[in-house]
Parts: structure tokens; sequence; C-alpha cells
């Protein structure tokens, strides 16, 4: 997941209001967002690792961004970050609790947003290249960096994501929240040069992933460190919203693509 966009506490209705993308690689294999057998949460499915992108349960959301950093080698034995949402959904520990035990884990750079409603810190943001942390009242945005960095991307988002809340009236729908937020996240505008973030990947590739909507064809322009054993073009896989209301309703869409193009029908799914 390269980049959420949440608003937090800025409608009556609903505490927490969330948008993001996850960018990955053409060829490593997932599952589009579906109820999991046996479990009570609603997530996409990394097929190579196991974990998740982002997801719900009841009054519970959790999702997970990487932070681009090439230089720094990765851990001995690392384990995967989409275990992170996944686990955090799947147990019952509040937001803090949960984050304070990951201080340790071997984990390469990450961001994970922990959601619980009602906790004592509803909205915790766990991280491994800083302290755990609550988010206050607000539009906030995370991509491959630090929280709220202000990359062009996070920055089109945060605003994007503004108009759309300050937009709905009463309860969300397919007009109000859905149809506006995938189309947001269906921008494919790059950022000017001069704004673009320095991640050590390089001008030509920092351009090609600053849109909020991510397609590139061919795995050339990445750095071995980064590219792994890929073979395949990189650029957003999924585009996930979601939505806890004041009771705990919980509800998830999610629309899956492939090369830049649209898979199955959007799906959509609600815990009561």
């Amino acid at each position: 997941m390269c980049l959420l966009l949440f608003a937090y506490r800025c409608h009556p209705q609903y505490p927490l209001l969330l948008l993001a993308n996850r960018d990955e690689f053409y060829d490593r294999p997932s599952a589009a967002a579906a109820p999991w057998e046996g479990e009570a949460l609603v997530a996409g499915r990394d097929l190579q690792a196991g974990g998740t992108w982002a997801g719900i349960a009841r009054g519970r959301a959790a999702a997970v961004t990487n932070i681009r950093e090439p230089q720094v080698p990765t851990p001995v034995n690392p384990l995967s970050r989409g275990d992170i949402p996944r686990d955090f959904l799947r147990g019952n520990a509040t937001p803090a609790e949960f984050a304070l035990r990951l201080a340790d884990q071997r984990y390469r750079g990450f961001n994970a947003l922990l959601f619980q409603l009602d906790a004592d810190s509803e909205l915790v943001c766990a991280g491994n290249r800083h302290s755990p942390f609550s988010f206050t009242a607000g539009i906030h945005g995370i991509s491959n960096g630090a929280p709220d960095a202000p990359w062009p991307k996070v920055q089109k988002g945060r605003a994007g994501l503004r108009r759309i809340v300050q937009d709905i009236q009463g309860p969300i729908d397919a007009d109000n929240f859905v149809r506006p937020a995938l189309a947001l996240l269906q921008d494919r505008a790059t950022a000017a040069p001069a704004d673009l973030p320095s991640t050590g990947v390089g001008p030509e590739l920092e351009l090609a992933l600053s849109p909020l909507f991510v397609k590139i064809d061919t795995r050339d322009k990445f750095p071995a460190a980064i590219a792994g054993a890929s073979t395949s073009g990189y650029g957003t896989r999924a585009s996930t919203m979601m939505a806890i209301d004041s009771r705990g309703r919980s509800q998830i869409w999610e629309q899956s693509y492939n090369a830049g193009r649209a898979l199955d029908p959007l799906r959509h799914f609600t815990l009561e």
C-alpha cells in the first residue's frame, strides 16, 4: 500500500473515512477484498506472504504502507509488513497496545494505521522509524515517507478528500463518497519535478511514482534492491475505501487493477 488518505473525526456520523491505493509489482499474486473464511474480517490478501494491505473488522480498520529507503539494508529473515494489519484485525488489542508490540519486530520500514472505535487512543500510527503516536482530528495522509509529509500526492490527496468530506450531507452513498473517492484515487497526473521528494531512487523513478495512481510498464526503472526477483511492471493494484460509523458499522469498497486496467466490478462489504 503506497497511499493512505483519511478523515478522522471530521464528519459527525463517521469517525473514520479512509482511502488507499496499494502499489505493487504486477506479478505478485493477490486476492481482492473479501471476507476471510472463519474470521470476522474483510480484507484483500497477499497470496505470496499471507498478509493484507488494508481491511476492516467490526469497529476496527487497519492499513500499512512501506517506507521507500533503498539505501537501508534488509533485516535478516524479515517479516512481511502485511502481517501487521492482518494480526491487528484478528485480535482485540487496542491500537496503542498493538503498536507497542511491534517495536522489536523484523520489518522493513513501515507506517501502519490502526483504528478502533472508542478506544482510549482510537487512531494510532505505528512504525519502525518513529515512536507510535495518536492522530488528532483532521485530514491526514501517508505515502512512502513520514506521516503527513508534504509529498505532492499526499497534498493533492488530502485536498481532494477534504472536498469530498465537505460535500457529504447525511449518510455516505455512491454519489457523495464512493464515486468521488474512486475518481480521486485514479488521478494519474505526475507532480512537478521541483516538488518531488528525494528518497534515493533517482528523479526518473520519483516522477513515475508521483501520481496518486501509479502505472509503470516495466521494472527497468527500479533498483535491484527494490525490484528483487520481479520481472513485471509496477503500479496501483487496488483502490480501497473504508468507512466506520459512530455505531461501529464498518464498510469497505475495493476496485482491483492490473497494468492500469480495472479488473472485477467494484466490491463492497459491510460488517454490522
